[in-house]
Formats: structure tokens, sequence, C-alpha cells
């Protein structure tokens, strides 16, 4: 009976082995996989450059706007590698037979970016490439403007609806946080910190969930593995103490307080705004203080503010419930990356249950409610 069963394992082990090789070398697979892996290299590039850009551009290290020279040509390099890689690895057919669309047409066409993403033509792999980054560019670039709510102009343009030629539509935007660099301050430091942990919040949790349904091509079976709970609880435990390291005893405010200082002493004048107090008053911004009795004070009581949206942009009906502290600001950045990751994995995974309908959803975040 023992030498039965040995043979038995034995068995089962070959069997199990000669399909992970048949997987290992199917062409379709072996595409996916190419599309998925690539993809999340654009991402990395993405965001960290324009979370350096921007960065730098606070304090004072460059001018702006970004992305600078340097910056655009490192995104374009990875660019052109990315649609390379993919044409390399995969065939029209291999992409229908995973799903994909033979059109661009994954969203709306909206007057700006949006327009521009659903005219593309999808009729090589590098053009398919070129489709799935102009999404999930818009996507990105959305992310970025409304983790660096006092750059968002500069990244998105003006507008920060559908008419943005870079961003996804924002949400709400009312009120619109001062647009200003913040300065080699605690403020910066705050800002810095959030947008970055949440933007590596924002990667791991779709990295997680890339790896599980490659595996398992169900989103559902993924969301119910208890090994991926423990990794996306871990990774979101990760992102509020980073979080709370540096911004604990901020408030998100849409315009902070600040002092126009015009001479020795902490002397100073009203101004009204910061742009009114550089060029037109000829003062010096004092971020974190106000013009009290003709001299700058620091702002009394125990918490500092942070320029950001008093109103999380993914709220319903606008402008919603304020967020009055950074729990609320961490809520409202869980809201916007869980829908973000949802929405790059329905392009990536049409197949996986991991979009609303049977054909690739809009990509943009549902709107839901900060807690």
């Amino acid at each position: 009976m023992c030498r039965i069963t040995g043979l038995v394992v034995v068995a089962v082990v070959l069997v199990g082995s000669a399909s992970a090789s048949l997987a290992a070398t199917d062409p379709n697979v072996l595409c996916h996989k190419t599309v998925v892996k690539q993809l999340e290299k654009y991402k990395k590039t993405h965001l960290k450059l324009y979370r350096n850009c921007i960065d730098k551009e606070n304090k004072g290290t460059i001018s702006g706007p970004c992305l600078d020279t340097v910056s655009a040509i490192k995104l374009a390099a990875t660019n052109s590698k990315v649609a390379a890689a993919i044409a390399k690895k995969c065939t029209m057919a291999n992409l229908a037979t995973l799903g994909y669309r033979a059109d661009c047409q994954y969203g709306p066409s909206t007057p700006g970016i949006g327009g521009t993403c659903f005219g593309l033509p999808v009729t090589t792999p590098t053009e398919f490439a070129e489709c799935m980054k102009c999404w999930k560019g818009a996507e990105f670039a959305r992310l970025e403007g409304m983790l660096y709510a006092s750059h968002a102009q500069e990244v998105c343009g003006t507008a920060l609806d559908n008419t943005s030629t870079t961003c996804a539509a924002v949400g709400c935007t009312t009120p619109l946080p001062d647009q200003h660099d913040l300065g080699d301050t605690g403020e910066n430091d705050c800002q810095r910190m959030l947008s970055k942990a949440t933007m590596n919040y924002l990667l791991k949790r779709e990295h997680i969930l890339e790896k599980c349904l490659l595996k398992f091509g169900s989103l559902g079976t993924c969301l119910a593995d208890l090994k991926v709970q423990l990794q996306l609880a871990k990774a979101e435990t990760q992102k509020e103490t980073l979080i709370n390291k540096k911004c604990s005893n901020r408030t998100p405010v849409a315009s902070p307080p600040f002092c126009c200082n015009t001479g020795p002493a902490q002397a100073c004048m009203a101004a009204v705004d910061r742009n009114d107090c550089v060029a037109i008053v000829g003062g010096v911004v004092k971020e974190g203080k106000i013009c009290n009795a003709g001299t700058c004070d620091p702002v009394g009581g125990p918490n500092q503010a942070i320029t950001w949206w008093e109103s999380c942009p993914s709220n319903q009906p606008c402008p919603g419930p304020t967020l009055g502290d950074m729990d609320g600001v961490i809520g409202c950045v869980d809201s916007i990356a869980d829908g973000l990751v949802g929405n790059l994995l329905c392009l990536q995974f049409p197949n996986a249950s991991a979009c609303p309908t049977a054909t690739p959803a809009v990509p943009t975040p549902t709107p839901t409610s900060t807690p």
C-alpha cells in the first residue's frame, strides 16, 4: 500500500509539474503576464517621477512645472520600453483571447483625456499598449493631482473635470485648495509622506491582487483568500503608520493662513493671496503664521494645517461631509486608492470578474462617501 501511495503522489506531482510547464509556455499566459508586468513598470515610473518632481518644486530645488524636462524624458523612455515589451510577447489574437477589446473604447469620449484615449486605434499590440497607458495614465495623473492638492491644477490643468487633457475627472473640488509651493516646511513633509504612503499602498494592493488574479483568474476568489486579506491588511497598516508619522497633528484646510512678511522683525502687511504678497506687496510668504497688529505671529492651537481638500473628492453629493482631521484624510485616500485599483484591474483582467459588467467599465473610481 505504501508503494502504491507513493506512486500516486509521484504521479500527481508529475501531472502538476506538467500543467505548470504548459501554462508557463502558453502564449496567451505569457502575453497576459507581460501586459501586467509592463504596465506595472509604467505605473511605478509615472507615480515616482511626478512625486519626486513636485517634492523638489515645493522645496524650490526646481522651478516647475512638473514634469520637468529630465523627468519627461525618463517617462518617455519607459513608455517606449513598455510598448516594445508587450509587442514582443503578444499578438492581437492573444489579446482577443484574453478578453481585451478590439478598440480603445474603455470609457466615454469626454472632451478631455477620455476623448483622446477613446479615439486611439488598436490594430497592433503596440497600439494596444498605448491605449492601456492612455487610460491608466489619466488615472495616475488624477491620483497625483488629488494627493498633491496644492498642485492639482499644475498636474491636471485649470479644469479638474472631464475636460482636463491630462487627468480623469478629479471629482468634487469645492472648495479648491490654494495652489502654491509649500516650501521646506512641516506642511510639505506631511504632504510628501501622505502622497508617498498612499502611492506605495496603491502599488502594493494592485500587485497583490494582480499576482493572485494571474494564478486563480477570479477577483472574487482572490478577495476571499485569507493570505491575500492578510497582505492587504498589512499594506493598509503600513500606509496609516507612515501618514501619521508626519501628519498626526494636521488638519486639512483648503486655504491655510499665511503672513505677508514685508520687512525686518517680522513686519507684515495684508495681502489678498500669496501671489499678491510676492508680486504686488513685495513681501515674503510665511506659512503657518498670521499678520497680527503689523507682526507675523504663529497660528495658535495644537493642530497645524495642510493645504488639502476639505471634503473628499470621491464624495457624492458634492461637497459631502467635511474631512476634519487626518483620520478623515486617511479614509478619503483609502476610497480613492481602492477605487483606482479596481479600475486598473478591470482594464487588465477583463475576464476575471474584475469589472462590474461584462465589458471593461469606465475607468473612473466609483464615488463613495468618506466615513
